[in-house]
């Protein structure tokens, strides 16, 4: 193949290494009269799906790579197809890099403090402007690390990376269930199929230990022993491997391999700032040997490790065992027996550069978390996440705990218990508002009986002010967000006492007492007491409506009225298995128009429960309302102010008891069809974009993004969920992925960029969306 051109233009002269998909060629750019390197991937020549799967893969290499311009990235000149006397195969043209990878440094003994700092803060410049991009690159690893001869380090081979935006690499280029990466350097979430930031950073972990130490943080004898420790075992303090290394190198470096991705640095910028502080007050660095003589210019291949070189489709493959999460608290240990004998979802790896197979999590794959943070266990489990501004705050069932992260970037704000009660066991009774600033618990003593409010500071956790109660029947928290005002009424069935604080200062803001008794709700500036409707700032009487049924008895759980520009919506039962929507004057309490929402289940006497009216959602001036059986077959849209019909949606309605309640974006409608989901415009009902569904569809909407999750047959009995994203404006994924299991506890929540949910393994994950 030497002395070959390629495409006209690029001169084979001499092969710099070779791996299990192809080679790498110093060549010469005859059109420019330079130096290159050219990659040309060997097994494309061929034909078959192993083919088509190698030529994406290298396409993606060269899109990502491309797009990433950085001094720590080797640069990406060109991409083309050869014709050659074997088929038609794409070629790879990179700068020539001289110089040395660094696992040959490595294979002469341990670096010194200087060199390991400045070679991994270089590193860490290269993963934070990829991370930014939204890109992973997985397979962190001496051999994909190349230090030029001026001292400079490359991050080589980003054919294996994965970008958070779909649009980046065309969709999920692995087979199903792949998960690539080196066992010797794999975090355990990305063993387990679930790689984020945190996951790079891990890797470069176990890079730092063997610069430091001259040795792996583990020794295993294969893939599934690599596997099996990283996932399990504590990594040994460095300066017991290798006696003389600074404490400061020891807290850096098992920080880095935390099991919790949680635990780790927040970013690849944080890591590098630690690293150049250490840089500094290291010891002077011993000059990098130059190449032998005669050693030739090198792009090292990351394949290019073995003697023989393991196609991809002659890996080795056993079984291994199931997992759904990366989290590792509170999980039984994986041993080697266990990932024999588990589950069934195929992931390539590479352990001293060999290539091999391992099924590991049955997961079929799914683009990056951007982070994530196990709860730890809590007997009941944690609750819905309350988002406020950027902050995400969550409250344990099972008592009243919190814990608060910045959605943004994964951090950990704090972590309070209040060694309390929730006032009704398993229903905590929380609130945040003023943008996350400050956070509501109303709490009762366990032995007593008596409600406490907690207020918190929403960026510490410390306590603001908390105030004792004594109405032991009223255990609601009724928030006015608009004029920051927490709200208690008593018990007495008689005489009802409604009370206003500002929940800033807890100072009492006005006090309110009724001859007869009724629920308290908040909404907006309004305080609603039975059929009577209050200014939330002065606690006013602004109408009473005695004849209207706003609420009703318990066990009639009709949701909460919503609050428009100027009215209140509310849900009126008229009878006992009617109930109608009626808009209210907001200030007058006058009614404006009233149409029937649905009928109600009848339920048995004394029994605390009872069917739900259907969702009417709301999006700008245009309500949805559902299908009514004899009345109105078809989900229809009104203008909110006026009450009058705008359009009706003509589609196919789901079949089954479990079709998804419609949800609102901006400004349109998400609805279940009979073959997926639609989104309408909200004005004129016209289709914007539609997806297909499956069994078991749920819709949740975080405003600009829609996620939408079914089941499907992979196959015969295994059921798999798939879970998109979707930019709701026009329906674009933004990121998808496959589970065998649920991956949605929570309703999704979006800051900027960033989705996060609760999952059922109560860990709190985070999709940073760059489309």
């Amino acid at each position: 193949m030497a002395d070959r051109i390629l495409a006209g233009r690029y001169r084979l002269v001499r092969p710099l290494g070779q791996g299990g998909m192809g080679e790498v060629w110093e060549a010469r750019d005859e059109a420019l009269g330079r130096p290159v390197a050219v990659k040309v991937i060997s097994m494309l020549a061929g034909g078959g799906s192993t083919a088509d799967e190698a030529r994406a893969r290298f396409l993606r290499e060269a899109r990502i790579t491309a797009a990433l311009q950085h001094p720590h990235i080797v640069t990406v000149h060109d991409v083309g197809t050869a014709v050659t006397a074997e088929g038609s195969t794409p070629f790879l043209v990179m700068e020539l890099l001289r110089g040395e990878g660094l696992d040959a440094a490595v294979r002469r003994g341990p670096v010194d403090g200087v060199e390991a700092a400045r070679w991994g803060g270089q590193v860490c410049e290269a993963l934070a402007e990829a991370h930014a991009a939204g890109v992973l690159h997985r397979d962190i690893k001496p051999a994909n690390l190349f230090v030029t001869a001026s001292g400079r380090v490359k991050v080589l081979d980003f054919g294996i990376a994965r970008a958070a935006d779909a649009s980046a690499t065309d969709g999920r280029l692995t087979r199903t269930g792949l998960v690539i990466g080196t066992a010797a350097y794999m975090a355990p979430e990305q063993a387990r199929g679930y790689p984020e930031q945190s996951s790079d950073l891990y890797a470069l972990g176990c890079v730092l230990f063997e610069l430091r130490t001259g040795r792996l943080p583990f020794t295993a004898p294969d893939t599934l022993g690599f596997l099996t420790a990283h996932l399990n075992d504590a990594p040994p303090v460095p300066s017991s491997v290798a006696p003389g290394l600074s404490p400061a190198w020891d807290s850096l470096i098992l920080r880095l391999l935390a099991k919790a991705p949680g635990d780790r640095y927040g970013s690849a910028t944080e890591l590098g700032e630690v690293l150049r502080e250490l840089e500094g007050q290291a010891v002077p660095a011993t000059p990098l040997p130059a190449p032998r003589p005669g050693h030739p210019p090198t792009v090292v291949e990351p394949e290019a490790a073995p003697a023989a070189p393991v196609p991809l489709d002659a890996a080795v493959t056993v079984t291994a065992a199931q997992h759904s999460t990366p989290e590792a608290g509170g999980r039984p240990e994986l041993s080697r027996r266990g990932l024999l004998l588990g589950g069934a979802g195929f992931a390539a790896v590479a352990t001293a550069g060999i290539a091999a197979g391992v099924y590991l999590g049955a997961d079929p794959g799914h683009d990056a978390f951007a982070w994530s943070h196990g709860l730890g266990e809590r007997r009941e489990g944690w609750d819905q996440p309350i988002l406020s501004g950027t902050r995400c705050f969550i409250p344990a069932h099972d008592g009243a705990a919190f814990q608060a992260f910045e959605l943004a970037d994964g951090k950990h704000l704090w972590k309070r218990d209040l060694d309390l009660e929730w006032p009704l066991s398993g229903n905590s009774e929380a609130a945040a508002i003023d943008d996350g600033d400050t956070v509501l618990a109303l709490v009762q003593l366990p032995q007593d009986r008596i409600a406490m409010l907690y207020v918190l500071d929403g960026a510490t956790g410390k306590t603001r002010w908390k105030r004792e109660l004594y109405d032991e029947d009223d255990y609601s928290l009724h928030v006015l967000d608009r004029s920051g005002l927490v709200l208690f009424g008593n018990g007495d069935p008689n005489r009802q006492t409604v009370t206003a604080f500002d929940a800033r200062t807890g100072k009492e803001r006005w006090t309110q007492q009724f001859d007869d008794s009724g629920t308290i709700e908040g909404i907006g500036d309004m305080a609603l007491v039975g059929s009577k409707a209050l200014d939330g700032a002065t606690g006013k009487q602004l109408w009473d409506r005695p004849g209207m049924n706003l609420y009703t008895e318990l066990g009639q759980r009709i949701s909460a009225p919503q609050r428009t520009d100027d009215a209140v919506l509310f849900h009126d039962k008229v009878t006992k298995r009617r109930v109608d929507l009626v808009l209210l004057g907001a200030r007058t309490g006058k009614e404006k128009w009233r149409v029937p929402l649905s009928e109600v289940t009848t339920v048995a006497p004394g029994s605390l429960e009872e069917e739900d009216p259907p969702a009417a959602p709301l999006s700008g001036t245009t309500l949805l309302l559902p299908r009514l059986k004899g009345e109105r077959s078809r989900p229809t849209a009104i203008d909110v102010r006026t009450g009058k019909e705008k359009w009706t949606f003509k589609g196919g309605a789901p079949t089954g008891d479990r079709a998804p309640e419609p949800v609102s974006t901006p400004d349109g409608f998400v609805l279940p069809t009979r073959d997926g989901v639609v989104c309408l415009n909200a004005d004129d009902g016209t289709e914007r974009w539609r997806t297909e569904g499956g069994a078991d569809l749920d819709i949740a909407s975080a405003g600009a993004y829609t996620m939408v999750r079914h089941t499907r047959t992979a196959r015969l009995f295994q059921h798999r969920q798939t879970v998109r994203v979707l930019r709701s404006a026009d329906g674009r994924t933004l990121w998808k992925g496959e589970f065998t299991a649920s991956i949605g506890k929570s309703a999704p929540l979006a800051a900027g960029r960033v989705l996060a949910f609760l999952d059922p393994q109560e860990t709190l994950r985070a999709i940073r969306l760059t489309g």
